[in-house]
């Protein structure tokens, strides 16, 4: 009779055997997905806290911004004043718009050159 159930206890021992293979290739896979799982979540909190460091870095750009004296537009306003006043002043203390004599002219070009330079170096520096 033993015999008899020689097959049976074989195929009940290689059923117990692809059970067990199954359940440890279910928990390698499984463990496997879970690594996968952390790695994302660490992923995303690293995301997250660059994206608030970048938001609260902006926030401060923006209220630095709206704290300065000096806006944007001004700028670009006082830029053009700068502009216009140095056209002004180029037209009416040129040197080659002076109508009289030759040590006249010398004077006012030297004065001019004086100015001009310092009108240059201004318009460089801001």
């Amino acid at each position: 009779m033993a015999r008899d159930l020689l097959p049976y206890a074989v195929l009940f021992t290689l059923l117990l055997i692809a059970i067990h293979v199954s359940y440890m290739a279910f928990r390698s896979r499984e463990a496997e997905l879970k690594q996968a799982l952390r790695k994302t979540q660490i992923a995303l909190q690293d995301a997250e806290r660059a994206l608030e460091e970048a938001a609260a870095y902006h926030a401060r750009e923006i209220r630095r911004v709206k704290s300065s004296s000096v806006g944007v537009g001004e700028v670009e306003a006082s830029s053009v004043k700068f502009r216009a006043a140095k056209l002004a002043f180029a037209r009416l203390f040129h040197p080659d718009t002076v109508d009289g004599a030759a040590s006249e002219r010398e004077i006012r070009t030297a004065i001019f050159r004086q100015y001009w330079e310092e009108l240059e170096r201004i318009d460089r520096r801001y």
